[in-house]
């Protein structure tokens, strides 16, 4: 196994920075070498620093919150490496332990006990061109405010579905928990190869449904109403013109998180059970 360890952290937080070098020092002692990503060495003045897309490491481990490891997911040099997130974000559904839980989780991963959840990733395709790679989801807004758009949904070639709302989400299972749940979708069991496509403030009452991924699903931007913005993953990526399509398939790629306990499925729906309670 490879002796390297990367780290990739949420910029702007004195906090993060000392929690960063604290990590760093830990990865060190249990004799890995710890490569922080350019931004956080030049930050918090940790030696050795490269680029997230240059790192060839046996582990990257993540401080922060979801938009952390999102990034990770999206710029990482080998899909397949394996990202222990490091909770220090407002939600943190992706993270996994708690920064003083940090050592001990580092030695478990050390000795072999964890496991791996692999948890797929959709591809946004738009004019035969890969527009990006969703871990959570993709994001259809209209490109004029208070506008409406209106989206034709076809499944295997076949049109289905007709809708006006103010965007649409097209959510993975991973994603299902986050932006997708908050505007009224269901919660998917991450190994169903499925996507759940919810609209937001629909003028129809069909809010949510879900269809399997192998389905060939299209999206395509009608009139009346104006173009469409996509955002993969928190990310604006082009604009979808008038009469153009996205179309969604699981992609070759997936990203593998180490886990010590309890399932993303589990965590996330205490998460939000402790949410709801507590709001």
């Amino acid at each position: 196994m490879s002796k390297v360890v990367g780290i990739l952290a949420k910029k702007g937080s004195k906090e993060i920075l000392t929690e960063a070098r604290r990590i760093h020092k830990i990865i060190e002692q249990h004799g890995f070498r710890s490569v922080p990503d350019q931004d956080l060495g030049e930050s918090a003045k940790i030696p050795g620093s490269k680029p997230l897309n240059r790192m060839e490491i046996a582990l990257l481990v993540t401080l922060g919150g979801d938009g952390t490891v999102l990034k990770a997911a999206k710029e990482a040099l080998r899909p397949k490496t394996p990202i222990l997130a490091v909770n220090m974000g407002r939600r943190g559904y992706l993270t996994e332990v708690e920064p003083s839980e940090f050592d001990t989780a580092f030695t478990k991963w050390e000795k072999g006990n964890y496991e791996l959840e692999e948890q797929w990733k959709l591809l946004v395709v738009h004019k035969n061109q890969v527009v990006g790679e969703a871990l959570n989801e993709a994001l259809l807004l209209p490109t004029i405010p208070a506008k409406m758009l209106n989206l034709n949904l076809a499944l295997r070639g076949k049109q289905v579905f007709q809708a006006r709302a103010d965007g649409i989400i097209i959510s993975t299972p991973t994603g299902s928990t986050a932006h997708s749940f908050s505007a009224g979708g269901p919660v998917l069991e991450t190994s169903m190869e499925s996507v759940s496509l919810t609209l937001i403030a629909p003028l129809q009452p069909v809010k949510s449904i879900v269809v399997p991924v192998k389905a060939g699903v299209q999206l395509r931007v009608a009139e009346p109403g104006p173009s469409a913005n996509v955002v993969v993953d928190g990310r604006l990526e082009r604009e979808i013109r008038i009469g153009q399509s996205l179309s969604f398939r699981k992609s070759v790629n997936s990203t593998f998180f180490v886990r010590f306990g309890d399932s993303f499925l589990q965590r996330s729906l205490r998460r939000l059970s402790s949410e709801r309670e507590n709001g």
